[in-house]
């Protein structure tokens, strides 16, 4: 789960499968049963919703890097000079990067890197929408080197340009440019 929106998508969903849900967060929801709850059924409601039930080891692991991932790119992490997420994540998880991306990919069928470009991209839109903040602000809080470089990284993964999915917001929400 990569934002609130989505643990609030998780919890609601589960409840409205008639689960008693006492907690959800990110990776995790416990759930509050006299009977054990059937998994298959809870995987297939999870898959539906584009997340997966963790089950082994390497699940776990990719679960750890996606908060560590979380905590570094919320908008909140206060960048070191020449911070590497690399050497970062490695001393938090005390495992070699080579593994910890290494796993990544292989259970999620994509590099933790574009993973991480993604999610930063995700935090810039959801910035963009819902904050007044600067483009130059957001490029800081994001741990990208300047305005222009969160730009480029938008626009190749988007097609659009910050200003432009701005402009194109506003005009879907019946709102002034």
């Amino acid at each position: 789960m990569v934002c609130p929106r989505c643990i609030s998508t998780v919890q609601q969903e589960l409840t409205a499968s008639g689960l008693q849900v006492s907690h959800v967060e990110l990776g995790s929801a416990t759930i509050q049963s006299a009977t054990p709850p059937d998994l298959n059924a809870i995987a297939a409601l999870l898959q539906s919703l584009g997340f997966s039930l963790l089950e082994d080891k390497n699940q776990q692991l990719v679960k750890q890097v996606k908060e560590a991932v979380a905590q570094v790119y919320s908008g909140e992490f206060d960048f070191p000079p020449q911070f590497r997420f690399s050497k970062w994540v490695a001393e938090k998880l005390s495992r070699p990067y080579d593994l910890l991306s290494a796993v990544f990919s292989a259970a999620e069928g994509s590099t933790l890197e574009k993973y991480i470009l993604a999610y930063r991209v995700e935090k810039v839109k959801e910035l963009l929408i819902y904050t007044p903040a600067t483009l130059a602000d957001i490029a800081f809080r994001l741990g990208f080197s300047s305005e222009a470089h969160l730009s480029r990284q938008f626009k190749a993964l988007t097609g659009l340009t910050p200003s432009y999915f701005i402009k194109i917001r506003k005009e879907r929400r019946g709102g002034k440019v």
